[in-house]
């Protein structure tokens, strides 16, 4: 027996997914322009889809404006409604290919240099005890190179700082670490063993008084410092900029400079004894870590272990943090499994 789905309008007056599409791509950019470029789709073709979009529903669901188009109210509903739709149609494709044996899923996550440091040690077990038919891709770079990457869909999600809240992404709080004031070890102070070893203290006041290498002004880290200078009408001595996080920690050691550094990239040199860290306080200076993802969602059982993944990371990194780490919510992995509102 053939079972007839009945639809609530003529059958030639059904949206398709690719408008759905394309409706999605122009509302996160807010382009028409934009869109076609992303879209690969040229911009006349990209408008007359539009049309007939608006036409098949009977309302106008754009505004457009010199600046260039905003959702209006029915079209804030569609596209909510169509980001379901794809996001339901791609899991489906998912979950179909993933009942073939042979079949792997792939997630290409990206992580922060001092993400890695404390975090991926057997990451790699983990991954494939949680996931065993995923294949896990690692890519570590600074924040601001992730986040481009996963708008240009190189990435399915990444975990990094200061990352800004981005339309068609889905970003989930995880902590707040404290930022340290790191200098040669000229006192011969015992090394540190652990995060909780660290517990002399210095203000920012003087930090900002002491001569620091820092990164160039683009940097996150940077942007912390001197947004927490301006309050105290003061402003960062900077003797050397250097991007290379391994290059400024050599100048820290060899020519009796301070830096501000987070715990996952001084580490490896405080356990050594060859720096030693501050913990900065009046105020404080911390920055949050993020999971961010994509739309793109694995097939159910995958995503249970995605998360049981995600989890564990998080875990490792509170335990390493210690108490330079502080939740930002109750619920730290909202939002990994459903993309928020």
């Amino acid at each position: 027996m053939v079972r007839r789905v009945r639809v609530p309008f003529p059958e030639a007056h059904i949206p398709s997914l690719r408008q759905f599409q394309y409706f999605v791509s122009i509302v996160d950019l807010g382009s028409m322009t934009r869109a076609a470029e992303q879209l690969y789709v040229a911009q006349p073709a990209l408008g007359s889809q539009m049309r007939q979009l608006e036409q098949e529903l009977g309302t106008t669901l754009l505004h457009r404006h010199s600046r260039g188009v905003t959702a209006t109210p029915a079209g804030e509903v569609l596209y909510e409604r169509a980001r379901q739709v794809l996001d339901l149609v791609s899991r489906t494709v998912q979950d179909i290919a993933a009942l073939q044996a042979d079949q792997k899923e792939t997630l290409t996550l990206g992580m922060s240099p001092s993400v890695v440091h404390l975090a991926a040690s057997d990451m790699l077990a983990r991954a494939h005890a949680a996931m065993p038919h995923v294949m896990l891709r690692l890519v570590e770079e600074t924040s601001s190179v992730l986040l481009d990457a996963l708008k240009r869909g190189e990435l399915d999600m990444l975990l990094a700082h200061e990352v800004p809240d981005t339309p068609g992404l889905t970003r989930s709080p995880w902590l707040q670490e404290q930022l340290l004031f790191v200098t040669a070890n000229e006192s011969g102070a015992q090394p540190v063993s652990t995060s909780s070893d660290i517990t002399e203290t210095i203000t920012l006041a003087h930090v900002l008084q002491s001569q620091l290498t820092l990164p160039l002004r683009h940097d996150g880290v940077r942007h912390i410092i001197e947004s927490a200078a301006r309050p105290l009408g003061l402003q960062p001595h900077v003797a050397f900029q250097v991007q290379s996080p391994q290059a400024l920690k050599i100048l820290i050691a060899d020519h009796a400079v301070a830096s501000i550094l987070p715990y996952g990239l001084a580490f490896p040199e405080l356990r050594t004894g060859m720096l030693k860290a501050h913990r900065i306080v009046d105020p404080p200076l911390t920055r949050t870590l993020y999971m961010v993802r994509t739309e793109r969602r694995f097939s159910e059982a995958n995503e249970q272990g995605l998360a049981e993944l995600l989890a564990s990371i998080q875990e490792r990194l509170f335990e390493q943090l210690g108490p330079l780490a502080s939740p930002v919510a109750a619920d730290h992995l909202s939002g990994i499994l459903q993309p928020q509102a």
